[in-house]
């Protein structure tokens, strides 16, 4: 459902892990981190923590405790950039004026002496629960106002209870860097009484920007600080650097077993083509060898060196304190030895990658390890000739899958009973989590694997999938993302609503995001551009993941009849910055009619 702001502007709420009492006076507060801060006027009097310019409160952040830290730092930014009032920060223990509004940041002695419980605790024990400790809490008690969270471990929920305070203010962070953020003007800032308690619906909340469309260390670093903005966990930038499980990476299979090391001494532990000949010299990066899985001599030596890393006389690149990440060399790596194609079961798989799938020999391997590693997790890309679930293979208990669907159609979304493709994923993964409670989504967002950057649906159909995937039972997503806004658009930061509450009304969160970028008059006329161009794929029968397919729908006859929205958004009033995002839409308009 929606609630409307003071301002209003629509704003989604949530409606779950959560109670509020009180008045928001100015605004409601929200926007899709899986809470609800609502209103009733019931006579509760609201905290102006700036009063026409001038402050009247004082941050207090809990003694070392680096996200308090940090978080208080950023309440005192937004809210000088908003009102010229900069808020003093002290650390709890320190003198504070008696008698103003306090804003306790983290977990302070002051918020367990008042009763507020924040969640706290990290267990890594491997086990079916993993990493549903976060969350956070703000509440209000008096003139006191307490912002914390689940720091432990990998989790941030100080911050992202920050986030979501200043989101109350009317704070935005739609894109990374400043041009994607909106800081209200305004002299007096209110905040309402507040209690709210909120934890994400899905652990893992990632989208890393790849390589393919050139991104700079700078742009990186914004992106990465971007991400906690919106409620992204941790290390969301970085694919082969996750904090909750190992990542299986394109080529890890043979670091523990370097060419250099064992090429000359052991071929035969390598992968024989199609031809016969083990293909494989020192020279040789491991990143694109493939082992022969049926060797037992290879897999005894390459759990020995396994160990070895874990107890650190080795290093090897997948091999860290939380596990092992293990998967063959993109592509379709195959070994054709007379046992490996013994050993496969040879099931009549849909081949969508045009060999036969080895997910059974796969897994029996990665079951070789994990069972030599009991305490660790061990990681396995379901990708490629591995997609398809297995049969008769039972993974043992700290065995984790990261799906990777890049065959899957991305035009339509998982309930569409017209794709075909997208059926079969949806069964495909529920396969994957009977296997194991450890599943997490590597999917594709910009979805076409080769693109001229054209508009793609994510938006609405990740609004579609998140309840599904919530469903099923995954624990999250590590999204590979481009840096590729004119093809994304919004959709990275939709999707971080969602990724915290599916049940984020993504009609409200695109309202509020128009609205509010382009302003009031120009802002639907951009949405429906957008929209016409995400409802013409969806009214496609086409079941594609290349952009090159899109010529069937986006014709030159449809970007002409789309353009009408262009013309009315310019003539639309809005301010100088407003206008300024709209040429930069514009430059996106006209590339699409061009390309």
């Amino acid at each position: 459902m929606g609630a409307n702001s003071g301002e209003g502007v629509m704003i989604p709420s949530k409606g779950k892990a959560m109670h509020v009492i009180g008045f928001i006076r100015t605004l409601l507060i929200v926007l899709g981190a899986a809470v609800c801060f609502a209103a009733d006027c019931s006579g509760a009097d609201a905290l102006e923590i700036v009063r026409d310019g001038v402050g009247q409160a004082t941050i207090v952040v809990a003694a070392n405790d680096k996200d308090a830290t940090t978080g208080g730092g950023e309440l005192q930014t937004f809210i000088e950039r908003m009102s010229g009032a900069k808020l003093p920060i002290v650390a709890e223990g320190e003198p504070v004026e008696a008698g103003g509004i306090i804003i306790y940041v983290g977990h302070t002695e002051a918020a367990n002496a008042a009763g507020v419980k924040i969640p706290a605790g990290f267990d890594p024990t491997i086990r079916p629960d993993m990493y549903e400790e976060e969350g956070y809490v703000v509440k209000t008690k008096g003139r006191r106002i307490f912002v914390g969270g689940n720091g432990d471990g990998p989790y941030h929920g100080t911050l992202y209870g920050v986030y979501a305070l200043l989101e109350s203010l009317g704070c935005r962070w739609y894109f990374p860097g400043d041009w994607g953020e909106v800081i209200p003007q305004k002299k007096t800032v209110t905040v309402g009484v507040l209690d709210v308690e909120s934890k994400p619906d899905f652990a893992m909340r990632n989208i890393w920007i790849d390589g393919r469309w050139l991104i700079s260390n700078e742009n990186r670093q914004i992106h990465k600080q971007w991400t906690l903005r919106v409620g992204f966990s941790k290390h969301s930038l970085n694919a082969g650097i996750e904090t909750m499980y190992p990542t299986p990476g394109d080529g890890y299979l043979a670091h523990p077993l370097q060419p250099k090391e064992y090429a000359e001494k052991h071929p035969e532990w390598y992968s024989m083509d199609e031809s016969g000949v083990r293909d494989i010299e020192p020279e040789r990066s491991s990143s694109f060898a493939m082992l022969c899985l049926s060797n037992e001599e290879m897999a005894a030596e390459y759990i020995k060196n396994v160990g070895e890393a874990f107890e650190g006389k080795r290093k090897i690149g997948n091999v860290s304190d939380l596990g092992v990440g293990i998967s063959p060399p993109d592509g379709a790596p195959y070994c054709y030895c007379e046992k490996c194609k013994a050993s496969s079961e040879n099931f009549n798989y849909p081949r969508y990658v045009h060999k036969t799938m080895q997910t059974e020999e796969v897994c029996r391997f990665i079951n070789k390890v994990a069972a030599a590693f009991p305490d660790k997790q061990v990681g396995v890309a379901a990708y490629s000739l591995r997609d398809i679930a297995p049969q008769g293979v039972k993974l043992l208990p700290n065995v984790s899958v990261m799906q990777a669907p890049i065959s899957c159609c991305v035009i339509h979304p998982n309930d569409d009973p017209t794709c075909w493709r997208r059926q079969e994923f949806i069964k495909n993964l529920v396969q994957w989590v009977k296997l194991t409670p450890h599943v997490w989504l590597y999917d594709y967002t910009q979805g076409m694997l080769v693109s001229q950057f054209e508009p793609e649906r994510d938006v609405t159909n990740f609004s579609i999938n998140a309840p599904i995937y919530k469903k099923i039972g995954i624990k999250g997503f590590g999204r590979q993302g481009s840096n590729a806004m004119m093809a994304t658009w919004i959709g990275y930061y939709t999707s971080a609503k969602l990724m915290w509450d599916v049940d984020a009304d993504i009609e409200e969160l695109k309202k509020d995001f128009y609205n509010t970028f382009f302003g009031a008059e120009a802002g639907p006329h951009v949405q429906a551009w957008w929209d016409a161009c995400e409802a013409k794929q969806f009214e496609s029968r086409l079941h594609v993941h290349e952009s090159w397919l899109l010529v069937h729908l986006y014709t030159a006859d449809f970007t002409r009849s789309i353009r009408k929205h262009v013309e009315a958004a310019r003539q639309a009033e809005m301010t100088d910055q407003q206008r300024e995002r709209f040429e930069i839409f514009e430059l996106i308009a006209e590339h699409f009619e061009k390309s």
